[in-house]
This record gives structure tokens, C-alpha cells and sequence, in this order.
């Protein structure tokens, strides 16, 4: 059964670029805080990243299990809103800086992503929580390669 799954997934995943006619670089579940047109719930989704463009795919139902695990209705799609945001249209990308072990103690973690953007000559902030270290990392660096910043 877990073989029928990782399969499933890996499916999904050759779908999406053939879809999106890149190889995608980085993938990871985030969570949706808001910045994004008028889409103003939080909510969960999947980030993923090209060297072009990054994309998300937010699911805006409200229990965040029937998001992950179905709910046996299944995800329409009136309840996903799928964007691509081309780095060409970034002006930055903020993450929250590293803590002092010791600091870490005493604070909660901050998972947010703070991503500048221009779209139709407006600026926006889009706030995604990207809970791992290295899918931010990651993320962070494909803009900075599009661009080449170091």
C-alpha cells in the first residue's frame, strides 16, 4: 500500500511539470496567511518552485485534516485556488532569521515567509508559513539564482 501511494505521489508530481512545463526544484506543505488578491483566509497548501515562477496551490476548506487526509467528499474545485507568481515580478523575499540556540528556548519559532511582489503595478506582501528550514532555504535561493543575488 505504501509503495501504491509514493507512486501516486510521484504521479502527481510529473503531472504538475508537465503541467507547468518546468522541472520543479522545491515542493513543501505551507500554510496561506494572506497577501495574495482577495483570497483573506488562512488556509493550507502546496508551495512549489521552478526556476522561473513559483506556484501555490491553496486548499481554502476549513479543517485543515479533511485538507490533508479527505474528508470522502473529496477537494473541488471551488475549494482550491491555485496562483504562479514569476520571480521576475519579486522584489524580495524575507525569512526570519536564525535563533540563538539559547533564545530558542525561550520564543516561539517564526515559519513566516514574507514574499514582495508586483502584480498589475501594485505591490503586495504574500505571508506564507513554510514550517521547514530547508524548503525555505531552498525557496529563498531559486529567487536568488533567478536573479543572481548572492
Amino acid at each position: 500500500m505504501k509503495k501504491n501511494r509514493e507512486q501516486e505521489i510521484a504521479k502527481f508530481w510529473q503531472a504538475k511539470e508537465q503541467e507547468i512545463g518546468e522541472q520543479i526544484r522545491g515542493k513543501d506543505m505551507c500554510e496561506y496567511l494572506g497577501g495574495y488578491n482577495d483570497l483573506k483566509q488562512r488556509a493550507w497548501g502546496l508551495l512549489y518552485f521552478t526556476d522561473n515562477s513559483f506556484y501555490a496551490q491553496i486548499y481554502t476548506q476549513k479543517n485543515w485534516w479533511t485538507t490533508l487526509f479527505g474528508s470522502g467528499q473529496g477537494v473541488t474545485a471551488r475549494e482550491t485556488i491555485q496562483f504562479q507568481i514569476p520571480w521576475n515580478m519579486v522584489k524580495y523575499i524575507h525569512l526570519p532569521p536564525k535563533k540563538n540556540v539559547f533564545l530558542s528556548i525561550f520564543t516561539a519559532p517564526d515559519y513566516r515567509v514574507n514574499i514582495k511582489y508586483a502584480q498589475d503595478g501594485l505591490e503586495s506582501i504574500l505571508v506564507l508559513l513554510i514550517y521547514s528550514r530547508s524548503t525555505r532555504e531552498k525557496f529563498l535561493k531559486c529567487f536568488q539564482d533567478y536573479h543572481h543575488i548572492s
